[in-house]
């Protein structure tokens, strides 16, 4: 096993599985043979194994993920990178230099290295102001009508800020009028319809295409799907084999996927009503800052002072002697002098007591003041 970053002494997957409890997600398995023990327990891995794309499990999947968001067709891909180049390929119709309008923080912009330009030729219009999501009326003072607009829901880098919901409809509103596709970068939709308390075919009625992720909220090990109209679905098969993304087989992902959403989605609401209790308690800690206050889904920042290499060292600490797992990456905050921690409510919530989360989080400060 190659030894953790030194830049991220965390990164270190056998300490990971030696806590007792994590702060967020589920609970990691211990090995590669428990995960492929977990997939082979479920009904579904009895069937045949898919080939390219084709399978019983692969097209229950895509009809699942369709009927669930409303929409025609779903296509399942094994990348969301890959998902969102195609969706942005078909919908500006190969275009050179088209305008693409986007938040300035969206995963796209900052985590995709800005695929879409370089891959594709488009052109990137990055909108909003700091942590909040674009308006509409951004949208009207554009010059240049774009050839597609893309929301994500919920906006990762801003603290997994939802975009209010009147704001979002006047957002699809302007798209139909001005004959503009909508699509939205649903990595989280399942949070998000939580957080905006709709059910997930309500949310993607907004938009012309969705893109939703299987291997976060979800827990499946990776992939993803398109869900559209059936023509859109028809071209991104095609640019699908493009990108790359026709594999062989992909049924340890359609399978974790199955089970992801039989077991994880019925309880985005409860995750999100934990969330909303732990970041009250956490605000009450002076020294800590959460954001956003209230969370908009199951996911919010906290924000506490020390630079990251402190904060890091520290919930190294307390990984090593209390065997909790606050999280496995920590960052700059927006506010000066100090360390950002992103927390995700999962079903690891049940293992600890928002009393405890707090307690490490005093614990956390102190380490770090020490170490100033």
């Amino acid at each position: 096993m190659p030894p953790p970053s030194p830049s991220n002494p965390l990164a270190d997957p056998a300490l990971r599985n030696s806590c007792t409890a994590w702060l967020s997600g589920r609970r990691p398995r211990s090995s590669m043979k428990e995960t492929l023990l977990h997939l082979a327990d479920a009904a579904e891995a009895e069937g045949p194994l898919d080939v390219y794309g084709e399978g019983e499990l692969v097209q229950r999947l895509e009809q699942d993920v369709a009927q669930r968001l409303g929409k025609v067709a779903a296509l399942f891909l094994h990348k969301g990178v890959a998902a969102q180049l195609a969706a942005m390929r078909v919908w500006t119709g190969g275009r050179a230099n088209a305008q693409v309008a986007l938040h300035r923080k969206s995963h796209i912009e900052l985590d995709e290295a800005q695929a879409h330009e370089h891959l594709l030729g488009l052109r990137g219009v990055r909108l909003g102001h700091g942590d909040q999501p674009f308006k509409v009326d951004e949208l009207e003072a554009l010059v240049e009508k774009p050839a597609l607009v893309i929301v994500e829901l919920p906006l990762r880098r801003a603290g997994f800020r939802l975009t209010d919901w009147s704001e979002l409809e006047a957002i699809s509103a302007w798209c139909r009028q001005q004959q503009v596709p909508l699509h939205f970068d649903g990595a989280r939709l399942w949070e998000a319809s939580a957080g905006y308390r709709r059910a997930p075919s309500t949310v993607a009625a907004l938009a012309d295409s969705v893109y939703v992720s299987f291997y976060k909220g979800l827990g499946g090990l990776a992939g993803c799907a398109l869900a559209g109209p059936a023509d859109f679905i028809k071209q991104v098969r095609l640019w699908q084999t493009r990108l790359a993304g026709n594999l062989y087989t992909v049924f340890p992902y359609v399978l974790s996927a199955t089970i992801g959403l039989k077991t994880q989605w019925p309880r985005m609401a409860e995750y999100h009503q934990r969330a909303l209790q732990l970041a009250t308690a956490l605000a009450e800690v002076e020294g800590l800052r959460v954001a956003p206050e209230p969370p908009h889904t199951n996911s919010f920042q906290v924000h506490l002072p020390g630079e990251p290499a402190l904060v890091r060292q520290a919930m190294l600490t307390i990984a090593q002697e209390h065997r909790f797992w606050l999280s496995g990456a920590c960052v700059d905050s927006v506010w000066p002098d100090h360390s950002m921690i992103e927390v995700a409510i999962g079903d690891t919530s049940q293992g600890w007591t928002d009393a405890e989360v707090v307690s490490h989080f005093r614990q956390l400060l102190a380490l770090v003041q020490r170490a100033r």
